[in-house]
């Protein structure tokens, strides 16, 4: 049983929570998460018992959120309806929290209040929300950051100094932590993309990311300056390459080699290494990405 959630609508931040015992002018009564469809695609040769399957595509998630307005006057009730028409627009989308899960919902219609007198007055009155989720997979409510190669800021105070034998101070300012192949796990149910940040502290020439298991590689033909920021995101429906220099940001499309991939991460562990043609060891990458799920609701 799902016991609790929040509606957030993501064009005016409105937030709704919804929760079986806790929340006093709102109350939740069920979440229906509805079901993904998997469609197969087949084919067979004559005389052949049964198919062969070469793929499976997953439709949308159909969502519906019922609950009741508790108010003690005709004006109460009537500026809390108020609110829930603002927060449920067809043409805004709403993101659903569940336990540190998010799934994005786009209302398929406006709210729907009961139409029966003892369900809809002053003091009680029964809605429903209903909607679709054009991506029918869950995902963590934050993002996971591998860090591929990074530097640890050092400097702080107060400083301790240290002297060397020769009598000279040694001040550490940073450490670096490079690590050319690092190990990305995909915990969640089904492959996802990911966000990839190179970051230059110098000169660097034609940075790349390579799938060490696959040989897929995502290239820049591009020689970043000290202190330009690349970020290309491969996930479906917002593919982009944006470059940041000074502050001014670009668009960096142009720069993908055309022999690059848009980059996926499988289910489980996935190795990748950085590379660069020049200024390997002034390059930092960072990959972000969440996790993803079919189905989510627990035990409470």
């Amino acid at each position: 049983m799902v016991e609790n959630i929040l509606l957030k609508n993501l064009s005016t931040s409105g937030e709704l929570l919804l929760d079986v015992v806790t929340t006093p002018y709102y109350i939740l009564e069920k979440v229906d998460w509805g079901q993904v469809e998997g469609s197969q695609t087949t084919y067979r040769y004559v005389n052949q018992i049964g198919v062969y399957v070469t793929g499976v595509s997953m439709g949308s998630r159909d969502v519906s959120v019922t609950g009741w307005i508790v108010a003690i006057s005709e004006f109460q009730m009537t500026e809390r309806k108020k609110f829930l028409n603002m927060l449920v627009n067809p043409q805004q989308m709403l993101q659903l929290n569940y336990k540190g899960y998010v799934l994005d919902i786009l209302p398929t219609k406006s709210i729907k209040y009961s139409a029966v007198v003892k369900d809809n007055n002053d003091v009680v009155c029964k809605f429903e929300i209903v909607g679709v989720a054009p991506d029918p997979l869950f995902k963590d409510g934050t993002e996971t950051k591998v860090t591929a190669a990074g530097t640890i800021g050092m400097f702080h105070f107060p400083m301790m100094i240290n002297v060397q034998d020769n009598g000279h101070p040694t001040v550490m300012m940073g450490l670096r932590q490079p690590s050319l192949i690092v190990d990305i796990y995909n915990k969640g149910a089904t492959e996802t993309g990911m966000k990839i940040v190179f970051k230059s502290l110098g000169t660097v020439k034609n940075p790349s990311l390579i799938n060490v298991n696959t040989q897929e590689f995502f290239k820049l033909n591009k020689t970043l300056a000290s202190g330009e920021v690349v970020t290309i995101d491969t996930n479906i429906g917002s593919k982009k390459v944006i470059g940041e220099l000074s502050g001014l940001q670009d668009n960096y499309f142009k720069y993908r080699d055309l022999s690059s991939t848009w980059l996926q991460l499988a289910v489980g562990d996935n190795l990748f290494r950085y590379n660069a043609e020049v200024g390997l060891d002034v390059l930092e990458c960072y990959i972000y990405f969440y996790n993803r799920y079919l189905e989510v609701q627990e035990c409470t």
